[in-house]
């Protein structure tokens, strides 16, 4: 079974239309969606600190950012009210964010409202297809700051 996709986001759909599902499919695995917003709050509160974080493996490697990096700086301008600059240093930050809150709530609910709250995430992702223009828009992103760093 791919990455993405579960038996218990749409027991009516097709496997053709689960592949379009990210959000549903995470939230049908509490456990892994718990462990995500546990690795995201540690590592949130060890940059509030100032303790030292991990340097980008990408950008040590190629000198290039990742279509993460930024994304600590953003969050904290965020949450200050500097938009602008939360926007220059990710603007991908605030759609991450939505999607955290969107999981921490699914995984908060009781599990009878889980199930409702998975089928209606899933359908929508189905009808927006956001996991692809998601992607397709992180893609033209990273190679439009890749051409900005020359």
């Amino acid at each position: 079974m791919p990455l993405f996709q579960s038996k218990n986001v749409s027991e009516n759909a097709t496997s053709h239309s689960k592949r379009w599902h990210l959000i549903a499919a995470l939230l049908a695995q509490p456990r892994l969606a718990r462990a995500m917003l546990l690795g995201t709050s540690v590592y949130g509160l060890i940059s509030l600190w100032g303790l030292p974080l991990m340097v980008c493996p990408w950008k040590n490697l190629t000198g290039l950012p990742c279509p993460g990096c930024g994304m600590t700086r953003s969050t904290f301008a965020l949450l200050q009210g500097r938009y602008r600059e939360s926007l220059e240093s990710n603007a991908f930050t605030w759609v991450v964010l939505l999607m955290l809150m969107i999981v921490a709530v699914g995984v908060s609910i009781p599990a009878r409202y889980r199930m409702v709250w998975i089928h209606s995430i899933g359908r929508w992702e189905h009808r927006s297809r956001w996991g692809l223009w998601f992607g397709i828009f992180l893609v033209i992103y990273t190679l439009t700051r890749w051409l900005s760093s020359f």
